[in-house]
C-alpha cells in the first residue's frame, strides 16, 4: 500500500512530504501519519526531532534545525519550509565543513561545555561535584575476563577515557589524547564477610567515591569490581564530568553490554578507532565559536538576561551560607505508574515532549512556591545534532538559563507553550558556556548562590542500548550521591521507556524515576521529600485539569509518609521499578532476588535510622511482615506504635 493510500490523503504528496512521512513514520513506529499531522501530538519528542533533523540531512541534504522543526510540526508545514530553502548545488552556499580528523600529538582545546566544567572545578578543587557515579549490579555467572576485556575495549575506541587536562603554556586549559594501555580493573572480594558484608561495601564505596582525579593523569574514568557472593557482583564507576554527559554514560553501557555479549561468544570486542572522536569535535566547536558564531549567541543571551531574574525564594530549613559548601545528598523518588502514564498521555494531547510537561509542572510548581512569576531554571541541551555524535562519549551538553513568565492566572497549557518558546530559542543558541553568558550580563556576583538560577532540571533521555548478557541480569543505579550538591536543588529525570528507543520492546520497563540531589546547607530531607511529594499532586492536578488556572489548584501536599509500610513500598518501588501497594506485596514475587535485598536494607537503614538486615527482606518478603519486623526490633521510629 501506497502512503498516499495508507493515509487517505485527499491529495498527491510532494516529493518532500513523502520523504518526510517516511522518516517520521519510521521513528514514531506509526504508518499511518497524515501530512497535516502534528509530529510531536503523535508521540515525538526533542530525540527523536533530533533523529529526525539526522535522517533528512542523509536522505535530502539540507539542514534543518531542531526550531524550524518545532515550529512547523506537520509533514506539510516542514516539507514547504524545506523547499523553500532548498536551493540547487550548483547555486548554493557551501556547507560549513564539519569535524576533521586532528593531530593527536597536538594539545588541542576544550569543548564549551567542557570549559565550563574546568572553570567550577578549579573554583572548588576539593568538590566532588563535578563527579558522576552509578552502579551496575550483576546477578548471576559474571565472567569477570570478559568483563574486565568489555570496559578495556570500550576505553581503546573512546579516546576521552585516555585524555588529560593541563594549562598550556598561555595559561589555558587543553586536553591530550594518550596512546592506549590496558586498564587494571581492581577486584575486591567481599563475599567471606557474611554479615559483616554490607558495612565492608558501604565503607568501599564511600572510599571510591570519595577519590579525587589528577586531572593531567588519564583515565579520568574509575571502575571498580566488587564480589558479594558467587553470583553477585557490584561495578562502581566514577567518571569526572570533563569526559562525561548522560548521553554518553548510555553509549558507555550499551558498548559495555555489546563487547561482554561479544567476548563470550568467542569473538573480538569493538576496538576500531572513530573516525571522528570527541577531540576533533572539541576543536570544531571552538572554530564555529571564533568565526563569529560567538557574538550571534551571545547577543541573544545578553538581551534575555539585559535584566536578571530575582532569586528564587525558596522554602529554606536554615539561613544561606556566605560562600556553599556545595555539600549534598540525593534521593530516589519513583513515580507511581499511574502518574507515569497520565502524563505520557498528556503529553501526547498536547503535542509536547514528556520533557516539556514535566518542565512545565515543575516551573508550575515553583509558582506555588515562591509566589514568583518570572522563573529561571537551569536546564540542559544534548547539543548532539551532528550523525557524528550520536554514538560519540564526551561531554557536549551545556547547562543553560531557562527563564519563562508564569501567570497563576492562566491554565498550564501557556506555561507550556512559554516553555516551548524558552527551549527552542536556547536550541539555536547552544553552544557559548554559561560563564561567558554570565560575563557578558556585566553583573556583580553573589558568590552564595549559583547565577541566574539556583534549581536546575534534567531530563535523561539519551537512548539506551540493549543491555541483556548471557547467564547474567545487570541494574543500573545511576546518579548516586557522592554527598555533593552542584546547585540548590537539581532534579534529573530518568525515563526507562524513552530511553529503551535503542533497545528490544519494554525491556527497560516504563518507570519514571526523579534524581533529586539537594545542598544540605539548606534543605532537610524531610523538606524536599515535601517538595517532591507536593510536585508530584501538581503534576497529578495538572493532567486532569489542563485548562484550568493554576491558582485554582488548592490542594495540599500530604505529609511525607511516616509509617514504616510507606517506606518500605516507596523503596521496593524504586529497585523493582513497578508499583508496590498494599501490605500483601511480595518482594520475590515481584521480582526481588538477593542483590536487591541488599540494596533495600541499605536504604531502609538510611530512612528508618535503623540496622536492617538483607536476609530479614528475604525471610520476611511482604511488606506487612518486613514492618512488623523491623518494629519488633525495637529500635525503629514506630517501636512504641
Amino acid at each position: 500500500m501506497s502512503i498516499d493510500q495508507a493515509i487517505s490523503a485527499p491529495r498527491a504528496l510532494t516529493s518532500t512530504e513523502r520523504e518526510l512521512i517516511e522518516v517520521w513514520q519510521e521513528l514514531l513506529g506509526v504508518d499511518d501519519l497524515g501530512p497535516d499531522e502534528d509530529f510531536f501530538s503523535r508521540g515525538g519528542h526533542s530525540l527523536l526531532a533530533i533523529r529526525s533533523m539526522i535522517r533528512l540531512k542523509e536522505r535530502l541534504g539540507t539542514d534543518v534545525p531542531y526550531p524550524v522543526i518545532a515550529a512547523h510540526p506537520t509533514p506539510g508545514e516542514l516539507a514547504a519550509w524545506i523547499d523553500e530553502h532548498r536551493t540547487d548545488a550548483a547555486g548554493s552556499p557551501a556547507a560549513p565543513a564539519g569535524p576533521s580528523r586532528q593531530d593527536r600529538g597536538v594539545p588541542a582545546p576544550l569543548s564549551p561545555a567542557q570549559e565550563q566544567i574546568w572553570i567550577l572545578q578549579q573554583l572548588h578543587p576539593d568538590s566532588s561535584s563535578y563527579h558522576f557515579q552509578a552502579r551496575l549490579d550483576f546477578d548471576g555467572d559474571l565472567a569477570t575476563d570478559a568483563l574486565r576485556a568489555a570496559l578495556n575495549a570500550v576505553m581503546e575506541r573512546h579516546e576521552v577515557f585516555r585524555t588529560s587536562v593541563r594549562l598550556a603554556d598561555d595559561g589555558s586549559p587543553v586536553q591530550l589524547v594518550h596512546p592506549y594501555e590496558p586498564y587494571d580493573l581492581p577486584v575486591t572480594d567481599l563475599s567471606g564477610l557474611d554479615d559483616a558484608r554490607q558495612d565492608a561495601l558501604d565503607a568501599l564505596t564511600a572510599e571510591i567515591l570519595a577519590e579525587r582525579f589528577d586531572l593531567e593523569r588519564p583515565p579520568l574514568v574509575r571502575w571498580h569490581l566488587i564480589r558479594l557472593g558467587a553470583g553477585e557482583h557490584v561495578l562502581m564507576i566514577v567518571e569526572h564530568h570533563l569526559i562525561h554527559d548522560g548521553w554518553s554514560f548510555n553509549v558507555f553501557l550499551g558498548e559495555l553490554a555489546e563487547n561482554y555479549r561479544r567476548v563470550k561468544a568467542g569473538r573480538a570486542p569493538r576496538t576500531e578507532a572513530r573516525a571522528i572522536d570527541f577531540v576533533d569535535l572539541a576543536v570544531w566547536q571552538r572554530e564555529r565559536l571564533d568565526s563569529g558564531d560567538r557574538e550571534r549567541q551571545l547577543a541573544y543571551w545578553s538581551e534575555r538576561f539585559a535584566t536578571p531574574p530575582a532569586p528564587l525564594d525558596l522554602p529554606l530549613d536554615r539561613p544561606r551560607p556566605e560562600v556553599p559548601s556545595h555539600r549534598g545528598r540525593a534521593l530516589r523518588i519513583p513515580l507511581d505508574a499511574e502518574l507515569g502514564a497520565g502524563l505520557r498521555s498528556f503529553a501526547r494531547e498536547q503535542g509536547v515532549s514528556l520533557y516539556l510537561t514535566l518542565f512545565s509542572g515543575w516551573l508550575a510548581e515553583l509558582n506555588r512556591l515562591t509566589g514568583q512569576r518570572d522563573l529561571c531554571v537551569g536546564s540542559s541541551l544534548a547539543n548532539r545534532v551532528l550523525p557524528e555524535t550520536q554514538q560519540l562519549i564526551g561531554m557536549l551538553v551545556n547547562n543553560l538559563p531557562m527563564r519563562v513568565e508564569v501567570d497563576p492566572g492562566r491554565p498550564v497549557t501557556d506555561v507550556l507553550r512559554a516553555a516551548r518558546r524558552t527551549v527552542v530559542e536556547a536550541q539555536a543558541h547552544p553552544d557559548v558556556p554559561f560563564h561567558q553568558i554570565l560575563a557578558a550580563s556585566q553583573r556583580r556576583r553573589d558568590v552564595s548562590r549559583n547565577a541566574f538560577f539556583q534549581v536546575s532540571f534534567g531530563f535523561h533521555d539519551a537512548p539506551l542500548a540493549s543491555l541483556a548478557l548471557p547467564g547474567v541480569r545487570m541494574t543500573v543505579t545511576e546518579g548516586i550521591s557522592n554527598g555533593s550538591a552542584k546547585f540548590d536543588m537539581n532534579i534529573v529525570v530518568v525515563p526507562r521507556l524513552e530511553q529503551g528507543l535503542g533497545a528490544g520492546h519494554g525491556e527497560h520497563g516504563e518507570s519514571i524515576t526523579l534524581i533529586w540531589e539537594y545542598a544540605t546547607d539548606l534543605f532537610d530531607e524531610a523538606t524536599v521529600q515535601r517538595l517532591a511529594a507536593s510536585y508530584q499532586d501538581t503534576l497529578r492536578w495538572i493532567v486532569q485539569h489542563p485548562d484550568t488556572p493554576l491558582e485554582e489548584f488548592t490542594v495540599t501536599a500530604p505529609a511525607v509518609p511516616e509509617t514504616i509500610e510507606d517506606v518500605i513500598a516507596e523503596i521496593w518501588s524504586e529497585l523493582l521499578g513497578q508499583p508496590v501497594t498494599g501490605p500483601d506485596a511480595d518482594f520475590l514475587e515481584l521480582g526481588g532476588h538477593s542483590m536487591l535485598a541488599i540494596r533495600s536494607a541499605a536504604r531502609l537503614g538510611e530512612r528508618l535510622g535503623v540496622q536492617v538486615a538483607a536476609l530479614e527482606v528475604l525471610r520476611h518478603p511482604t511488606v506487612g511482615e518486613l514492618a512488623a519486623r523491623i518494629r519488633q526490633s525495637g529500635d525503629s521510629p514506630e517501636a512504641a506504635r
